[in-house]
């Protein structure tokens, strides 16, 4: 078998092992794990056979404790390298050992010796063939940083999940925060009563304000009982933010992730630890809304007839009023011809 026939061979067994192999195509292969291919059985002859897949492109040649590893590239890749003059070679090998860590311009013109002009002028070469690629490093913004077209930057250039291109995503950071108080509190609390008294015309508002302070109360929060064991974990909700699918990457987050996010919500008085390890919300942190958008949208609530002292919304015309998603100024219903505010107000 001629060396050529032998690269051919051992390349093709080394690419289906690595498929194979958890690692995929990214797969650093050891001597013995060659030679284990079956196509040589000496080293001697492995390490010419590498040296010139290597020098074909096709292997990259890694050295590690004395010992010689390679890592394949693809067959179109390594036709894309044959063509790169030296100064293009030479940025591109920086930027490959790299790794998922990416290089900066400033090291790869102190590791090159390159001139800036010239460092650029690579740079557009090898990003125009679609080799490398620039990303924004977390810990240095403006400083530009490259790695291979084809991979994805570690979570120390961009900054994990709470990060978009490289620059932290309060948006996200919030509407995750809402969503996850909102499934805790789903949890924290046995669904209590909704205790109204509503009144649905100009006449019965007028009939309660001048007899008492009558308010709809408002979704009551009763707690679970003394050793209740169900509270939502790290776990659970992590579980739930992966399962819920509202993140576009959500399959990369993992449980430190969440903590961090947990550990906020409880200094910001959302969240409260219970337990060793579960969660629940503050008591009233998220009030009545439930309860509230179906007094406005007037569906019906259950009238247990117990009066109360309530809050100042409830006991504003505002709080209780029917139309109250109808209310605006210039609309058919607004503030500036409510017939109920005098009413209130003279009470």
């Amino acid at each position: 078998m001629s060396t050529a026939e032998k690269c051919d061979e051992l390349y093709q067994k080394a690419l289906l092992a690595a498929v194979a192999s958890a690692e995929g195509k990214t797969k650093i292969f050891t001597q013995e794990e060659l030679l284990a291919l079956g196509t040589l059985t000496e080293k001697g002859d492995l390490l010419l056979v590498l040296q010139s897949l290597a020098d074909d492109k096709l292997v990259r040649l890694l050295h590690l404790e004395g010992k010689v590893l390679c890592s394949l590239r693809t067959r179109e890749l390594a036709e894309k390298l044959r063509r790169l003059n030296g100064e293009e070679e030479m940025v591109y090998s920086h930027v490959e050992n790299a790794g998922t860590h990416g290089v900066w311009t400033k090291n790869l013109k102190i590791k090159t010796g390159l001139v800036q002009t010239s460092i650029n002028k690579v740079i557009k070469s090898l990003e125009g063939k679609v080799l490398i690629k620039s990303v924004k490093n977390i810990k240095n913004p403006t400083q530009k940083s490259y790695i291979l077209a084809h991979l994805d930057p570690g979570e120390d250039v961009r900054g994990g999940p709470w990060h978009t291109d490289g620059e932290l995503d309060m948006e996200m950071i919030g509407v995750t925060a809402d969503i996850i108080v909102r499934f805790i509190e789903s949890k924290s609390w046995v669904k209590g009563h909704i205790k109204t008294r509503r009144a649905r015309s100009a006449n019965g508002l007028q009939m309660i304000a001048a007899t008492s302070r009558i308010c709809i109360l408002i979704e009551t929060q009763v707690a679970h009982p003394p050793g209740y064991e169900h509270y939502p974990t790290v776990q659970t909700v992590l579980a739930f933010v992966q399962q819920s699918g509202f993140l576009k990457d959500s399959t990369s987050l993992k449980q430190e992730d969440i903590q961090g996010l947990l550990d906020v919500l409880v200094l910001d008085g959302r969240l409260e630890k219970v337990g060793l390890l579960g969660y629940r919300t503050i008591k009233g942190v998220k009030g009545a809304s439930e309860a509230m958008k179906n007094a406005y949208a007037g569906r019906s609530i259950e009238d247990t007839g117990d009066d109360g002292e309530g809050t100042g919304l409830t006991q504003a015309p505002c709080g209780r009023c029917p139309v109250y998603n109808l209310c605006q100024e210039g609309g058919p219903v607004n503030p500036g011809n409510c017939e109920y505010f005098e009413v209130w107000l003279k009470a």
